[in-house]
């Protein structure tokens, strides 16, 4: 099981990073073939179909991972009610398509946000499938999905933009990865929904599923609530430096996040009723996401004013106190970052639920009274918010978990003080280096060759047999199976 894990995370993470890379390609390719208008309309609907997307997402899929045992009957209710919640969103997008227009004053964004919201069906027909396959934990196959969707769409819209489509170039590449990620998830898990639904099968589903859909409300709140005050409060320039740093700062806890909760909240489902070895499991995979995600963090708050200019420029340099200050909020947030896995795990989506509305009532005070001090402040609001709801976090996991916050804090506590040692050592060395007016790229990389020198060296003589074991998991990933099709319904 643990090397399992493992072999999930390094797929869906290289996933991840081959998608991106795909899809900036062929971005930049249709950014030469169309007009800003052309994408200025697609971010017109995209803001409403964004939101409706929200409510996609309402918890069904997860409570056939996280679920102990499966049948058929319970799998096409799920499929069932995965469909017609996609059928509502299409509808109420297209009663709504009408107004956006009106408010956009560009008729066609409706149009555009009603075709759209076609993949609210489409995505609905395979998340159950998607679902399966993590339950399976057979990440191989849930890997090469997105990517195989974005080989499909990319050419289709960049053949259509070449022949003067226009924005629906851009529409039919998102349109074509749903469509194309639809039907490589249902040759390869094989499932087949019968024309069956039971309530009595839905009332579990929504028992789970509900309260982790009100979560992800809050969650969504939190996330868009202070670029919505900085940008109606302190105009778009602000916004512009605030949106940078954020968009840097979610890079490593979504891209190292995503694919470790994910298959952290498989793992943990399968072993909730072995107490003992759901608690080791836990406290491992903490061990590692903070070992290898903190420094990271650390990494960028030391260095984030060389790097802004290095990367983006002197004209970006506001951006980099912000950016500083939001990679402490996101060292904070790592160090708990398995939490909503281990409680949807254990089936306390009630507790997540609490969990984000907790977080919702802490950071939007923190984000207005953050906007007197500017762009600044707000990035102090949001880290003096992660800072206190720490702790409480902790205790939530803590109690789900069986274990103690002492038992919590002795898995980070060596990622934490190699991360101290790292910053102590760089620091210093940047103030020297920008006294001597050093080149900026030769000191930024100086600076980065530094600190993974430094943290490696530290981590090396506290944490030896850890870092072995990390080695030998990532070693042992050539002998699991790339998987096989299984029946309609798999006890794991």
């Amino acid at each position: 099981m643990r090397t399992v894990a493992v072999h999930g995370m390094v797929w869906l993470g290289g996933q991840r990073i081959a998608v991106r890379i795909l899809d900036q390609l062929f971005t930049i390719v249709l950014v030469r073939l169309l007009s800003p208008r052309e994408f200025g309309l697609l971010a017109m609907a995209a803001v409403f179909a964004g939101l409706l997307s929200l409510f996609a997402h309402s918890g069904i899929s997860q409570s056939i991972v996280q679920r102990k045992e499966m049948d058929d009957e319970f799998l096409s209710t799920a499929f069932w009610a995965n469909v017609g919640v996609g059928c509502v969103l299409f509808l109420l997008a297209l009663g709504a398509s009408r107004f956006l227009g009106a408010f956009m004053r560009e008729p066609l964004a409706a149009l555009l946000v009603v075709v759209l919201s076609l993949r609210f069906i489409t995505d609905a027909t395979a998340s159950t499938q998607s679902a399966v396959l993590q339950r399976r934990m057979q990440y191989r196959s849930l890997s090469l999905r997105p990517l195989f969707a974005s080989l499909v769409s990319g050419p289709i819209a960049i053949v259509m933009a070449y022949k003067g489509m226009g924005v629906w170039s851009l529409v039919a590449q998102q349109l074509g990865a749903s469509a194309a990620g639809a039907v490589a998830l249902y040759y390869a898990v094989g499932f087949r929904p019968k024309l069956t639904f039971s309530w009595t099968r839905f009332k579990e589903i929504w028992s789970f599923g509900g309260p982790l859909l009100l979560a992800r409300f809050f969650e969504y709140a939190v996330r868009n609530t202070d670029n919505l005050l900085v940008g109606r409060y302190l105009g778009s320039v602000a916004l512009g430096f605030y949106s940078l740093a954020y968009i840097v700062f979610l890079v490593p806890v979504i891209d190292i996040g995503f694919p470790m909760t994910a298959v952290m909240f498989s793992t943990l489902s399968r072993m909730q009723d072995d107490v003992t070895r759901l608690k080791q499991s836990f406290l491992m995979a903490t061990r590692y996401i903070t070992m290898i995600a903190l420094p990271m963090m650390v990494g960028l708050a030391v260095v984030a004013p060389l790097m802004v200019e290095v990367a983006f420029g002197p004209k970006w340099l506001p951006s980099a106190s912000v950016m500083s200050i939001l990679a402490l909020a996101g060292f904070l947030r790592l160090m708990v970052s398995l939490g909503p896995s281990a409680l949807q795990a254990a089936g306390r989506t009630d507790l997540h639920m609490r969990w984000a509305l907790l977080a919702l009532v802490l950071y939007l005070p923190a984000f207005v009274v953050g906007l007197r001090w500017g762009i600044t402040g707000v990035a102090f609001g949001y880290l003096a918010a992660t800072a206190v709801l720490l702790p409480i976090q902790w205790g939530f996991v803590a109690k789900v978990m069986g274990l103690s916050v002492r038992d919590l804090w002795a898995a980070v506590f060596p990622s934490a003080a190699g991360c101290a040692v790292m910053a102590a050592a760089v620091l210093p060395a940047r103030l020297a280096l920008e006294g001597m007016a050093a080149p900026k790229i030769g000191a930024f990389a100086v600076l980065v060759t530094l600190g993974v020198a430094v943290y490696a060296a530290v981590m090396w003589i506290i944490q030896r047999q850890a870092v072995l074991r990390l080695v030998k998991m990532v070693g042992e990933i050539r002998t699991i199976p790339t998987g096989r099709r299984l029946s309609n319904a798999e006890e794991v």
